[in-house]
């Protein structure tokens, strides 16, 4: 099934270009009216090592301001507090810090009176995210900086799209908390260049977020004991602008959504729990009325490993139009058409972060099926599903083993996965046969196989260079030989990106990519020789407005779908999101005709908490 675009995030840093001159007036201002800030004296320096990232945390006595430069030999960045006490003064708490994750070592130094911090990188990465937090539970203020990694070449754009915009050295007001109630969540100000004989790094001078304008419990643990509830409530309407072949559905539904989430943090960083959860009730469909777990985990890291066991999503994959390398989770295809929204697995996975990538084991049992809209609901099979007859080729049924194992690595410019799965098929085959009442049915039926996988992406400036490529055996049907007919599939292609259009903040990225199966009229899929070109556009505003359009030619009967995407959000707390969706001159041949008719137009408003 088609899938749909996902946004580029590495492009959110330039929005800081339209915010100049309002953020260097406001400085101004702020300064003229308001005393010199007091020293600040740094208490005490933590890490964590998190899922996704390396985190650094900061107590100090006061709301701190520093500069972040990046240097490239050897792989650091460097933090400098103002207003700080010396290197002497705070030397000692560096020694006693976990060098863990990204983190190859921290020193301090004495910088004309104030303290400088050096972070030693093992590979290229960026401060992500840093904010401040508010005294608490008998905590002081503390500043956080969240390390995540990319390839060297991102790296290096970062680093490039904060150039300085002024040469004029302006200190930021010392109080954050008079910033304006509409200033945009990150507010990266560059004001000066550093330069030495090893680099020339912008030097990007930051006053940290406040504790309230963080959006996310994500954005909000520093390594304390922490539980914080988050999520969304939404309605969703749904109107077809044609009727289905099917007289059952009708031409509009309505959908209620909420998916919430828990989450734990232990004092030390080192361990983690999440829960989230996922409901709908739509109105016209029960069928489509479903409810799930999609994360209910515990994951502890120590050193270079890290081992998550509870129910889990993971995704793999690198290109737009289709993941083909995606295959631990399955789709939850109530939801959408997409193959984008994930059911829940349960597994057991143990990593190893070394120098030469990481390393990956999964183990999966408790087979997630596959599940469809009802007859009263659209993109429903022209048969009901009979599920109480699924089979399965392993004698264990839902409960085989499946395993995996996967390599991940950043090399210069490429970012590279490879993985080998072995266990029962995600993609279902459907059977007709009967019910007990000799009505006819479609029988699911699920196939062991082995996949093996291969992601690849190349970071060159503004041009991304994507590709997947799959080898699968044992994909023939359930009733026949175990290795009835093998295949490989791939998908790559380029995404450009002109940024800041005419002197302005927003960008535009153009995507081509080519989807092959060699299979051509005997596979399952629709895309065995497709063409895909799509366009994205983000304004870059306060309101993260973007569109979002792509279109998938089929290069042998000449069907094409078209997708349109739209979303902004309305103040703090609310989103508002437009798609619509179009299949154009399917053939009766084609494997998606039966949803041909099912083209659509739906608005989702999302209430965040």
């Amino acid at each position: 099934m088609p899938h749909k675009l996902r946004h580029n995030q590495k492009a959110d840093v330039r929005r800081v270009r339209g915010l100049k001159s309002y953020l260097l007036a406001s400085a101004v201002l702020a300064l003229s009216v308001m005393p010199v800030q007091a020293d600040v004296t740094i208490l005490d320096v933590r890490t964590g090592l998190h899922p996704d990232k390396t985190r650094v945390v900061l107590e100090v006595n006061e709301v701190a301001f520093y500069d972040i430069t990046y240097l490239d030999s050897p792989k650091e960045i460097i933090i400098d507090f103002r207003k700080t006490p010396s290197r002497e003064a705070v030397k000692a708490l560096t020694k006693k810090v976990a060098v863990i994750g990204l983190l190859d070592k921290i020193t301090m130094e004495d910088n004309d009176g104030s303290a400088r911090m050096r972070l030693k990188l093992r590979k290229a990465a960026t401060v992500a995210n840093n904010f401040s937090l508010n005294p608490d539970h008998g905590r002081q203020y503390r500043l956080v900086f969240d390390l995540k990694a990319v390839s060297s070449a991102e790296w290096s754009r970062q680093v490039t799209l904060t150039a300085p915009l002024t040469t004029a050295p302006v200190e930021p007001s010392p109080f954050p908390s008079l910033a304006p109630a509409d200033m945009p969540e990150v507010i990266p100000v560059v004001l000066t260049t550093i330069g030495d004989e090893t680099s020339s790094a912008p030097v990007v001078s930051q006053t940290p977020r406040r504790s309230q304008e963080v959006e996310s419990y994500d954005e909000m643990v520093t390594g304390e004991s922490n539980f914080t509830l988050s999520g969304y409530v939404e309605i969703e309407g749904r109107g077809f602008t044609q009727s289905s072949f099917n007289s059952q559905p009708k031409d509009w539904t309505v959908s209620f959504a909420v998916e919430p989430l828990l989450e734990y943090v232990s004092d030390t960083s080192s361990s983690q729990i999440i829960f989230r959860s996922f409901g709908r009730v739509d109105v016209n469909d029960s069928d489509r009325s479903h409810f799930d777990i999609r994360e209910l985990k515990w994951t502890g890291t120590r050193d270079r490993w890290q081992m998550t066991v509870g129910i889990d999503t993971v995704f793999w994959g690198v290109t737009e139009s289709s993941h083909l390398v995606d295959i631990l989770n399955q789709d939850d295809n109530l939801e959408d058409i997409d193959q984008e929204d994930k059911l829940g697995q349960p597994m057991a996975s143990l990593s190893y972060d070394s120098n030469y990538g990481v390393f990956s084991a999964y183990i999966m049992t408790y087979f997630r099926e596959l599940r469809f809209p009802g007859q009263k609901g659209r993109f429903s099979p022209p048969l009901a599903v009979d599920y109480s007859q699924t089979e399965y080729q392993a004698g264990s049924g839902k409960w085989h083993t499946d395993w995996a194992v996967r390599w991940s690595h950043v090399i210069g410019n490429f970012d590279v996965g490879l993985y080998h799965f072995r266990g029962t098929n995600r993609d279902v085959d459907l059977v007709v046969g009967n019910d007990g009442a000799g009505n006819a049915v479609l029988i699911p039926h699920y196939n062991l196989i082995g996949q093996t996988g291969l992601d690849v992406q190349a970071t060159f400036d503004d041009v991304l260079v994507k590709f997947e490529a799959i080898r699968r055996t044992g994909s023939g049907p359930v009733s026949g030989p175990e290795m009835d007919r093998d295949f490989w599939a791939m998908a790559g292609g380029i995404e450009y990106t002109f940024y800041g259009l005419g002197d302005g903040a927003s960008d535009i990225g153009i995507l081509a990519e080519y989807l092959y199966d060699d299979r051509g009229g005997q596979a399952t899929t629709p895309f065995e020789d497709d063409l895909f070109m799509g366009m994205r556009w983000a304004a870059n505003d306060i309101d993260s407005t973007e569109v979002l359009v792509g279109a998938i030619f089929d290069l042998d009967t000449s069907a094409k779908f078209v997708n349109v995407e739209g979303s902004r959000r309305i103040g703090d707390n609310w989103k508002v999101t437009l798609d619509a969706r179009f299949f154009l001159g399917v053939p009766m041949t084609d494997p998606v005709y039966l949803q041909s008719r099912d083209d659509f137009v739906q608005i989702r408003l999302a209430r965040y908490f």
